[in-house]
Order: C-alpha cells, then structure tokens, then sequence
C-alpha cells in the first residue's frame, strides 16, 4: 500500500500537480500520469488497484501502465513524497 508522505505540500497549478518538500526545500512537477496517480492517492491504495484505475483513464497498455506506474512509485518513494505501508 502506497499513501502520501502528510508533510508534502501539493498544489494544482494548469492542471498538474505540484509537490513541495519541505525537508529539502525542492519543488517537483508531476506529469499527467504522475498527477493521476498523486490523485488517487488521496487513500492508501496497493500498486494492482493504481494500474485498474489508470488504464480506465488512459489510453495505454497494461504493460506499459504497469511499467510506468512501478517508475513513479519508485522515484516517488526516493523522493519522499510517497510512502509505503507495512504490513
């Protein structure tokens, strides 16, 4: 289960969302996929439910959402901006 890190500011500035970290001083600007994804995570949600929702909004791949997905999880995670629960 990812969720949102609480200490990220987010904003939606032309239809994007963008992050500010507050412990590095950083903005970061999502993309499309990135947004969608930020979005969704309004609730802890598993990666499986993430892909669903995305190929309902998109026009992609299974495969290539998937791989897209497993990408932004990845560096969000680095980032801080995400965090994953443990079971």
């Amino acid at each position: 289960m990812f969720h949102r890190n609480p200490a990220i500011c987010s904003a939606e500035l032309d239809g994007e969302i963008c992050l500010f970290h507050p412990e590095s001083a950083q903005y970061i600007n999502l993309n499309a996929t990135g947004s969608a994804i930020w979005t969704l995570l309004d609730a802890p949600q598993g990666r499986d439910w993430l892909v669903s929702q995305l190929l309902d909004r998109f026009d992609v791949r299974e495969a290539a959402c998937g791989e897209e997905t497993d990408g932004f999880l990845s560096e969000a995670l680095k980032w801080g901006v995400l965090l994953e629960a443990t079971a």
